[in-house]
């Protein structure tokens, strides 16, 4: 994990506000997100390795699944996440825990981010500062 210095640190606005601004440059809501706190993730390359920028984001008032949540934005970061070729090994599951639990552990849960990756995040990073208006 590589955080990167952007002034969205400590930006607080609207859920909606948010959503209307980074989607349309290609961040989507990350699926780890719970009623108090989520995460904006943006893919940047899937080559045995997931990179992602992930912008992290807390509710300050209510809750994230009701009209209005006000949020603040965390410190913005670079993840890599190495997934295991084939057939998981350690994957001792029942068919009812297999329709929900249907992805492999990470080989690597916090990879080394490349170089290029790491130019390219920053790069996504200030063109959200510019979609947010946060300067």
């Amino acid at each position: 994990m590589i955080e990167i210095e952007s002034s969205l640190n400590g930006y607080e606005t609207t859920l909606y506000k948010l959503e209307t601004a980074l989607k349309p440059i290609g961040f989507s809501v990350g699926g780890g997100w719970e009623y108090d706190h989520g995460y904006f993730d943006y893919r940047l390359a899937k080559e045995g390795c997931y990179y992602y920028v992930r912008l992290p984001f807390k509710a300050t008032t209510g809750l994230l699944d009701r009209p209005g949540v006000e949020v603040k934005i965390g410190v913005p970061f670079l993840l890599g996440h190495q997934y295991e070729d084939g057939i998981d090994k350690d994957g001792e599951i029942g068919n009812i825990s297999a329709a929900f639990n249907q992805f492999q552990s990470p080989k690597d849960a916090d990879s080394d981010i490349p170089e290029e990756y790491q130019e390219q995040g920053i790069n996504i990073i200030r063109k959200a500062e510019t979609a947010v208006q946060v300067n």
